[in-house]
């Protein structure tokens, strides 16, 4: 447990810091998480819950914040000064630094692309909406899709790892459409140094190609040069940017 990790720490280490990173947003008003994917974690206090239970302060961030941080300071973000990091897995969600610092925005919600409306009155989301780019291109979205239009039941790695296009090809393309029209919004808006990807799906090949290429095709600009990285540090990230946290 958490508890017990904090106290073997602090039974080496009297003066150290502690940073949590997890699914969802922090609400500044309240310090409840809202939405989150991880669904059981929503209208939680978290932190305060935390801080109670280890006698000690702590700093919260969003994971995909964390991602990108990390990535920033220590992986396929080293030398770029506007970062948008992305997580695809479970959910969709993002993360913006510029010059190595942290951008939340003025309501805590910077770079929550996921829960931009990819098609009005489409599939919906948890937070109360529809047609959310995460009801899209999340893995458990894209499962959904894939036993529709296939009738099969498979997880994504199976998916990918033994892919037919002559029974996928509708299901990779609308992920492809779907995938570029939603970054392709993010670069219209901030216009990134460069793009990182993260989580489950970020180990699928043809985003950086295929997947590039649909981006490149619906950016407001006839020369894009935002690359689309692979993120460095793997699932270690959000730990890693949990441990920058101030």
């Amino acid at each position: 447990t958490i508890t017990t990790l904090v106290f073997d720490v602090s039974q080496n280490i009297s003066d150290f810091t502690l940073g949590i990173c997890c699914p969802g947003t922090i609400s500044k008003q309240t310090g409840l998480i809202k939405n989150s994917n991880t669904q059981c974690l929503i209208g939680k206090s978290l932190k305060i819950d935390l801080e109670h239970k280890l006698e000690k302060t702590i700093s919260i961030e969003n994971d995909a914040n964390c991602f990108t941080m990390a990535e920033s300071k220590m992986g396929a973000g080293i030398g770029f000064d506007l970062v948008f990091g992305v997580i695809m897995g479970t959910g969709v969600g993002g993360g913006i630094v510029i010059n190595n610092s942290l951008h939340s925005g003025k309501n805590n919600i910077a770079g929550e692309w996921g829960h931009h409306t990819l098609h009005r009155n489409g599939n919906p989301c948890y937070c109360g909406k529809s047609g959310c780019v995460e009801t899209y291109i999340s893995g458990p979205s894209l499962e959904k899709r894939w036993n529709q239009l296939t009738g099969l039941t498979q997880s994504m790695p199976e998916i990918i790892n033994n892919f037919d296009m002559h029974i996928g090809k509708k299901w990779k393309d609308e992920f492809l459409e779907n995938l570029g029209y939603g970054l392709a919004n993010v670069i219209d808006i901030l216009d990134p140094d460069a793009i990182i990807l993260g989580g489950g799906l970020s180990n699928i090949d043809f985003l950086y190609t295929e997947g590039k290429d649909s981006i490149y095709s619906k950016v407001f600009s006839d020369i894009i040069e935002t690359p689309i990285l692979k993120n460095n540090l793997g699932d270690s990230s959000g730990v890693f940017g949990a441990a920058l946290l101030d």
